[in-house]
């Protein structure tokens, strides 16, 4: 179920990813790119550096697990439910 669910999030994410930035501006200006978001991996399969960046939750009641190294390094991986990592 949670695959079906990631599957269909991830969809509709990239469909509305790729419905933007089309045409351009008038004033000549352009338009930043939208930030980059990936997904907080499973605990057990791997940690995302998340260091200057934000986790949102996907879903509610998600848990996430983060780790605080010297100089300033963290990194995340999901306990239970979804998350994103945004780039700041």
């Amino acid at each position: 179920m949670k695959n079906i669910k990631l599957i269909a999030f991830t969809t509709i994410a990239g469909l509305f990813l790729s419905a933007c930035g089309g045409g351009g501006s008038s004033s000549g200006g352009s338009t930043p790119p939208p930030s980059a978001t990936v997904m907080v991996p499973p605990c057990g399969t791997g940690l995302a550096n998340v260091t200057g960046k934000t986790i949102k939750k996907v879903e509610n009641g998600a848990e996430v697990k983060i780790w605080h190294f010297s100089g300033g390094e963290k990194k995340a991986c999901m306990i239970s439910g979804e998350a994103l990592i945004v780039d700041n």
